[in-house]
C-alpha cells in the first residue's frame, strides 16, 4: 500500500495481482506496476520465515481498542439515503470481523469494507460502510470481533438524530434583541462618560 499524509493512494491486490486505486482519478495521473509489489512481498515472506524461526514461532500478542466510531459521510436528513461509516482502529494482527445490524437484524445489502490501513505504530485500521435510509427510532449497530478485544463481539450503537435548527423567526428575534442590548449599552456608556466629565469639571471649579 502507498499512502500520503495518512491516506491511501493505492494498494496492490495480491490475489488478482493488480493495482487498486483508492479513487479512480488517481490512476489517471499516475501508474504503478503490480509486479514490483509482488517481488517485495516475496522478499518480505522470506525475511518473515527467518524471524519466525528466531522467535521459535512465538505467537504475537493480539491487541485492540474498543473505541469504535460511527458517523455519516454527509449531514443526516431522515428519509434520505446516507452512508454510515464504522471505523475500528489500533488493532493487531490485521484479522478482524466487522458487521452491521439494523434494529437487531443483520444487514448485508449495501455493505462494503476497505482493506486494512497500516499505522506507523504497527497497528491497523479498517472502515465498514453501510448505504441506508435512516428513519426515526431506528437503531444501527456496528459489531466488531477481534482476539484482542476484552468483549467479543464489541458493539457500537448509532441512532439517527437530526440536529435541531432554530427557525428564521427565532433567529430574527434573537438578533433583534442582541442589537437592542448593544445599542442600549453604547448609549449608556456615552451617558456615563459625559456624566463623569461633568462631575470632574464641577470638582475642579470648587
Amino acid at each position: 500500500m502507498f499512502q500520503f499524509d495518512g491516506d491511501e493512494i493505492f494498494h496492490v491486490d495480491l490475489q488478482l495481482k493488480e493495482t487498486k486505486w483508492r479513487l479512480p482519478q488517481f490512476g489517471q495521473v499516475a501508474s504503478f506496476e503490480a509486479a514490483g509489489a509482488l517481488q517485495n512481498i516475496g522478499v518480505l515472506k522470506f525475511n518473515l520465515d527467518i524471524y519466525e524461526k528466531r522467535s521459535n514461532y512465538t505467537k504475537a500478542k493480539s491487541v485492540a481498542r474498543d473505541d469504535i466510531h460511527i458517523y455519516t459521510e454527509k449531514p443526516l436528513v431522515l428519509g434520505e439515503p446516507v452512508t454510515l461509516v464504522c471505523l475500528a482502529t489500533q488493532f493487531f494482527p490485521p484479522v478482524i470481523k466487522m458487521s452491521w445490524m439494523k434494529n437487531n437484524e443483520p444487514v448485508t445489502v449495501g455493505v462494503t469494507e476497505t482493506v486494512y490501513y497500516p499505522a506507523p505504530d504497527g497497528s491497523f485500521s479498517r472502515f465498514l460502510y453501510l448505504a441506508t435510509v435512516p428513519q426515526k427510532d431506528d437503531v444501527y449497530t456496528c459489531s466488531v470481533e477481534h482476539d484482542g478485544l476484552l468483549k467479543n463481539p464489541t458493539n457500537k450503537f448509532w441512532y439517527p438524530e437530526v440536529p435541531s435548527h432554530t427557525s428564521h423567526s427565532s433567529k430574527n428575534i434573537i438578533c433583534g434583541l442582541g442589537l437592542a442590548f448593544g445599542i442600549f449599552g453604547i448609549v449608556a456608556g456615552i451617558a456615563l462618560i459625559f456624566k463623569g466629565r461633568k462631575n470632574m469639571n464641577q470638582a475642579r471649579g470648587h
